[in-house]
């Protein structure tokens, strides 16, 4: 048998969806991490990722929290600059130092630089100093050159750094990302900015060491923090009036209402003691981070809340988060390259079972990973969605379409290769189901079917060529129908010969009795075609040989050349029962083994019993003589006057045969297979065979 056919059967996706998974796969790998070639990029699908991380923020919830009411804003604002102008004096940044001493703050953080010498210096670093806990801004400016990446550092006026030991870096200029979001922060940078001062890092976490009363080295606190990068757990914005104090007087009408999770305070308010009672009883021990909210004086960025928010608000995020401990943690480059594997392994292999199954398990895979991501992402860890997702989709849609399109092909091809010698309905269920079909051969309880047109030679004699065609397509037209019609599988015309089988490549459990009835149909068929068919030969008969047993079958020939078809020793007997009617003058015969599965719907009667050329075993055969139901009245008088006669002459009581075929020929004068009994038992009623064991040998094919 042939173990490959031209089309595949969906037994696996094939080398064109190895192929696509291999390539595809590595292609996602290095669009996610770019560095694999050198290139120094955020990945093709960072913006995907990014807008998904915004959403779950503002749908996902669960990890979200209310800001840490200890954390102000003393905001730079429109009001401020218009009292003391911009840039504000630095005598206004010292006044702010007393003053917020003078509430009880804890901790200051300038987002402010203070990089160039200007009038008041003296005061803003001695106000520093008197403060304690309050930290400066230094800057780090990373440059590519052709000798590689040159770090620019800039730090504080010297009176500054002589007044205080804290600096940090404002860690946000360098993590923007390129939809202008900033999502994440550093707590250190590469190598302190001074090796002679023990400087922490980002000033978030200067300020949430200095909050907690921690008093560590730079190189402690690093061991203690690992790497450092987190991706910000935004807090919930809040409405907040702009200028509490004076908001609450009669004389304002429309009070300024801004957004944010901490609370702002201007300046102005702070400066000239405008302070609600809450205000002041939340500067006792809060931390305070000074920057600017005015309008065209302040760097903004996007969150997943606000369209625009001041930088102040991030580093105040950031110390929040780096406070409680709880800033979002992310997946590793190394578990997403993994999954983006793990997910073209799996759209890979869900080719391989039923279209429907395969649909339910990527839509159940599918949602599992939302489910998973989301429920991470409340447990504050956020999972790298988008290039897994992408990937899975992306090569579950195309191996699909490819699936799709290698099913039609298939289906044409069984239709091709089927659909001249089974059943339209047949064809049908192949075409939905190709699996039904098994390459390479199986074993089967099959009925094997010969017919033979009788005296073909003789008819064929007094033919052209053009007229025999014209007969045989007439003839064999007609008989394919009726077994067709009963779910019959066609092997093969042999000149006047049609070689068919039931019960593959479907499945059917009647497939003795259907091959029995379709043999009647035939012998019926004929008659007919007798009489409807003038100018061609009329035919006597055809004659049917029907065997039912175990037998291979399955696609046989070359790769170019395909065959369904059946072999084994029950094919052989079924061929050697047709030429045994010329024998009986019978024009069906089936085996036993047929008879057993029939007998309820085919009334059939005991022909006797032989043993063929070829064969070592005696087999008894039967005759059908029609359906069950429509035995003629004629048959039901003489069948059990036939019975006994012909177990009369299997037992070798000669002359009750003779007699019993006599009294049968009386009642069926024109049976054919009589005049065989009746002679033979008469014959040894005379002289008996030496020995007897009830077997006819037939000694031709």
């Amino acid at each position: 048998m042939v173990g490959n056919a031209r089309f595949t059967l969906v037994k696996s996706p094939g080398r064109f969806a190895k192929f696509f998974s291999v390539v595809s796969c590595l292609l996602f790998l290095v669009a996610v991490h770019p560095r694999f070639l050198g290139l120094e990029s955020p990945g093709v699908f960072a913006r995907f990722q990014n807008n998904w991380q915004d959403f779950m923020f503002s749908r996902a919830g669960g990890a979200l929290r209310s800001g840490d009411p200890r954390l102000i804003l003393a905001a730079v604002d429109a009001e401020t600059g218009k009292k003391y102008g911009f840039p504000l004096p630095r005598t206004a940044y010292a006044r702010l130092l007393d003053a917020l001493k003078a509430l009880g703050a804890r901790v200051v953080v300038f987002d402010v630089m203070f990089f160039e010498p200007r009038p008041g210096d003296a005061q803003l670093a001695a106000a520093t100093k008197r403060f304690g806990r309050v930290v400066h801004l230094f800057a780090q400016d990373l440059q590519t050159t052709a000798h590689g990446v040159v770090t620019t550092t800039t730090l504080p006026i010297p009176p500054l750094l002589a007044s205080t030991k804290y600096i940090g870096h404002p860690n946000i200029d360098d993590l923007i990302d390129e939809d202008g979001h900033v999502r994440r922060f550093s707590l250190f940078r590469e190598g302190a900015p001074d090796p002679l001062r023990p400087a922490f890092g980002a000033v978030s976490l200067e300020a949430a060491a200095l909050a907690a009363d921690q008093d560590k080295t730079y190189e402690q606190v690093r061991a203690e923090y690992g790497e450092g990068l987190y991706s910000l757990n935004f807090r919930l914005p809040v409405r907040w009036p702009a200028h509490e104090k004076r908001d609450s007087g009669k004389n304002i009408s429309n009070p300024e209402i801004v957004e944010s999770p901490y609370r702002r305070v201007s300046l102005v308010d702070i400066l000239s003691g405008n302070l609600t009672d809450a205000q002041r009883k939340v500067f006792g021990g809060g931390i305070v981070v000074v920057g600017s909210t005015a309008l065209g004086y302040y760097d903004h960025y996007p969150t997943p809340f606000i369209d625009q928010a001041p930088g102040a608000e991030f580093h105040l995020n950031a110390i929040d988060n780096a406070l409680h401990g709880d800033a979002m943690r992310s997946s590793s480059r190394a578990a997403t390259l993994l999954l983006v594997v793990l997910a073209f392994a799996l759209a890979y292999f869900l080719q391989t079972v039923p279209a429907a199954l395969s649909a339910g398990a990527a839509g159940g895979a599918f949602f599992a990973w939302v489910v998973y991501a989301v429920a991470m992402f409340r447990r504050g860890f956020i999972v790298e969605f988008v290039p897994p997702a992408l990937a899975f989709a992306a090569s579950y849609l195309a191996l699909t379409v490819h699936r799709v399109r290698a099913e039609g092909a298939e289906k044409a091809a069984i239709k091709n290769l089927f659909g001249q010698f089974v059943s339209p309905e047949v064809v049908r269920q192949l075409a939905d189901d190709p699996a039904k079909v098994k390459l390479g051969g199986e074993k089967r309880d099959l009925t094997v079917f010969f017919l033979d047109i009788a005296h073909f030679t003789n008819i064929s004699e007094k033919m052209d060529p053009e007229a025999l065609i014209q007969f045989l397509n007439k003839y064999l037209s007609a008989l394919s129908s009726i077994i067709l019609e009963r779910h019959g599988t066609i092997d093969k015309y042999i000149g006047d010969c049609i070689m068919a089988f039931w019960n593959a490549p479907i499945e059917n459990k009647n497939h003795r009795a259907d091959a029995v009835i379709a043999a009647l149909e035939c012998q019926k068929i004929i008659g007919e075609l007798n009489r409807t068919t003038p100018g061609l030969p009329e035919v006597p008969a055809v004659r049917i040989g029907i065997n039912s047993g175990t037998a291979t079958v399955g696609l046989t020939g070359s790769q170019k050349k395909l065959q369904y078809t059946v072999i084994g020793d029950e094919v052989n007997l079924a061929s050697r029962l047709e030429g045994a009617n010329k024998f009986f003058g019978s024009k069906i015969i089936l085996t036993e083994n047929t008879f057993d599965g029939c007998k309820d719907r085919v009334a059939c009667r005991l022909l006797g019993q032989v043993l063929v050329v070829g064969k070592d075993t005696p087999i008894r055969i039967y005759e059908p003589l029609s359906a069950a139901a429509e035995l003629s009245e004629e048959w039901r008088k003489s069948l059990p006057v036939w019975e006994k006669a012909i177990e009369s002459f299997l037992a070798g009581k000669w002359a009750d045969a003779s007699s019993g075929f006599d009294e049968f020929a009386k009642l069926m004068p024109r049976d054919a297979a009589v005049e065989f009994y009746a002679g033979r038992a008469r014959e040894y009623a005379v002289i008996p065979p030496e020995t007897w064991d009830g077997v006819i040998r037939l000694t031709a094919k």
